[in-house]
């Protein structure tokens, strides 16, 4: 599936950004599970650019994503027979638990470290969190005109203008790892 971009481009100095810094596959590693990193749009004063940054935040989607993890424990749970007689079961099982053990280890995370929020690109607290607006924007539409986000450039003061880049892309990802304190790491073992 290819996937449209967002140009972010600002009206008084003419800086180019893009929103599609946030994209990829981004994990924390904490001792043997890998936990999806939580990330939104910001702006790193130390990089000068739009970067993707840590976003603590507890949303809704996370608090759905335990209730449906929880659910088919609890099925299983009240047949405990079925873990003994299939092994795919016992598996499923084990499988629940670990999302679960993960979805949990990330509330403490963020728990810990809200306030702290890091720059995904060098690591710096020196961020600031994309506060502006480009939702009403239709990638599939081809003549659409730049509209405002609101968000104006740090050091610069000019409006950032949004639209949509005309070029669609397809693309694969290798995971990025990150210290549960925020800390870009190498390829684990």
């Amino acid at each position: 599936m290819s996937m449209p971009s967002t140009n972010l481009v600002c009206d008084k100095c003419g800086f180019q950004g893009s929103a599609a810094v946030v994209w990829g596959d981004f994990r924390y590693v904490d001792g043997d599970r890998e936990i999806p990193v939580s990330r939104t749009l910001g702006w790193c004063a130390d990089c000068s650019n739009f970067v993707p940054m840590e976003d603590f935040a507890v949303k809704d989607e996370l608090l759905s994503e335990i209730d449906e993890t929880l659910k088919p424990l609890t099925v299983r749970a009240k047949r405990w027979a079925s873990f003994s007689l299939f092994r795919r079961t016992r598996q499923d099982r084990l499988d629940e638990v670990e999302r679960l053990a993960a979805l949990i280890a990330y509330l403490a995370l963020i728990g810990e470290r809200k306030g702290s929020e890091r720059c995904l690109q060098c690591g710096s607290v020196n961020v600031e969190q994309f506060n502006g607006n480009y939702s009403d924007l239709d990638p599939y539409s081809s003549n659409q005109t730049a509209i405002h986000t609101g968000f104006f450039h740090p050091g610069c003061g000019g409006e950032f203008l949004a639209s949509i880049n005309p070029i669609r892309f397809h693309l694969r990802f290798e995971p990025k790892f990150y210290s549960a304190d925020g800390y870009r790491l190498g390829r684990p073992t």
